[in-house]
């Protein structure tokens, strides 16, 4: 019959074994860095739309993406952007952050965003799922 042991070594195991515990449900909790600031973003974004400052609302848009709305006339993002007619979108329903990219999911909207510098710049707008295609958004850059 094998005796039980108590003491300092198995007082030691069991607090690095709740250490464990502790060190990785605090990983877990970080496997999606970045992508609360995605959703702030993208909310901001047609925050603006619906209060009709197509300008502040080309502020958050990629370089990129600034010149595909403006076609090879510059300043008039706000215009076109404002002319879409994308739809109102609140709420967030998903957010993903994969390193420097993220999706983020509306009630109305789906939105794809780039990290630059310290904030988030969206990169598509207006997106649809197709299945297993490529979605279909109203609002893209390169």
């Amino acid at each position: 019959m094998a005796m039980r042991r108590s003491g300092p070594r198995r007082t030691a195991v069991w607090l690095a074994g709740a250490a464990g515990v502790l060190l990785l449900a605090a990983g877990c909790a970080g496997l999606n860095p970045g992508s609360d600031e995605a959703a702030a973003t993208a909310r901001q974004f047609h925050r603006l739309l619906d209060a009709g400052d197509g300008a502040a609302a080309c502020g958050l848009l990629a370089p990129g993406t600034m010149e595909e709305i403006e076609n090879g006339s510059p300043g008039t993002c706000a215009r076109k952007l404002s002319g879409l007619g994308l739809a109102k979108a609140s709420k967030v329903l998903a957010s993903k952050a994969f390193g420097r990219e993220a999706q983020v999911k509306l009630d109305g909207d789906t939105l794809f965003l780039t990290r630059s510098g310290d904030r988030w710049l969206v990169t598509a707008a207006g997106c649809t799922s197709r299945g297993e295609r490529p979605y279909r958004c109203q609002v893209r850059g390169d």
